[in-house]
């Protein structure tokens, strides 16, 4: 191969070759960029003439790297990275100025209880900065991130790809739920209540990501599901309203209990402690805007006096 001069490699040719890697799609990295399709396919076609190499190659929907991409793409974004942080590491963010589309996934336990404050945060501080959440059940965390059309994830379960970054935020442990007057219901909830009760739950798909079904039949047998509902939002008015119970993660049950009339009861049997995790794409570590929004989000959970710090 050919000595490549680098003074007729253009610093922006590589920010798009990072982004097709990544994507394995050039639209995806396209829209990941904000440029054109044409852009994007007149970047890698002067990548292409510099290496003497295709450097990608058609596969599927999308494109996957050659020999020469995957031995490149280290140092590339090695390369890429310490520039950023030369640029961005010393430069306060302006946020009243700045302006911003943030594309989140925020599973309902965690939603009263972070973005709450980060709404707040946003109209004193950041008032061009919006935010849009994305339905868990129905987004491909990894692939989105990935393909630079979801920006974060606070998820239930970890996920793991090239790329993503993942940092556990906070315990999910679990209550029981259930109206301050309920008729049978004593001081305590025991085992032969627990399992006599009608309860809600999360449709099947939903409920399999938790080990909560999981733990009360080995320690209980099979409770009884009056109602089955595609979101814990929806449990706390439905349990304040009948004399159903629901098993439900304690920091929101804490948020929902003034608000709906709700006592919280101790499960009768050992329910597996999980966590939930904060899920990004490592092109947005040094990233300021981005690093702001884990920031603040954490920072709430710190004010609560868990969490663990994030990267």
């Amino acid at each position: 191969m050919a000595n490549i001069n680098l003074r007729n490699v253009d610093l922006n040719l590589l920010i798009v070759f990072d982004a097709v890697f990544a994507t394995g799609n050039i639209s995806h990295a396209a829209r990941q960029l904000a440029l054109s399709q044409p852009a994007v396919s007149n970047a890698l076609t002067r990548l292409r003439e510099h290496f003497d190499d295709p450097l990608f190659v058609r596969a599927g929907r999308g494109v996957k790297p050659t020999n020469r991409s995957q031995q490149m793409i280290e140092p590339v974004r090695e390369a890429l990275r310490l520039i950023r942080q030369q640029f961005d590491g010393d430069r306060a963010l302006d946020l009243v100025s700045y302006k911003r589309h943030f594309r989140i996934v925020m599973v309902d336990p965690l939603e009263p209880l972070l973005m709450a404050p980060l709404l707040r945060e946003i109209a004193c501080h950041a008032p061009l900065v919006t935010i849009e959440s994305r339905p868990p059940w129905n987004t491909n965390v990894a692939g989105d991130i990935i393909a630079g059309t979801l920006d974060l994830a606070c998820y239930t379960f970890p996920v793991s790809a090239p790329g993503l970054v993942m940092t556990t935020i906070c315990p999910c442990e679990y209550v029981v739920i259930a109206r301050n007057d309920h008729p049978g219901i004593g001081r305590t909830l025991d085992l032969k209540t627990f399992m006599t009760l009608g309860h809600i739950a999360l449709i099947g798909e939903l409920r399999n990501h938790a080990t909560v079904d999981r733990d009360i039949i080995t320690r209980g047998g099979n409770r009884r599901i009056a109602y089955l509902v595609n979101k814990v939002w929806s449990m706390p008015a439905m349990v304040a309203a009948t004399d159903l119970v629901a098993v439900v993660p304690r920091r929101f049950a804490e948020q929902m209990a003034p608000i709906f009339g709700l006592g919280l009861h101790e499960p009768p049997m050992p329910v597996s402690e999980q966590h939930f995790h904060m899920i990004w794409h490592e092109n947005s570590n040094d990233d300021p805007g981005h690093r702001w929004l884990r920031e603040t989000l954490m920072r709430q959970l710190q004010t609560d006096g868990s969490g663990s710090e994030a990267g």
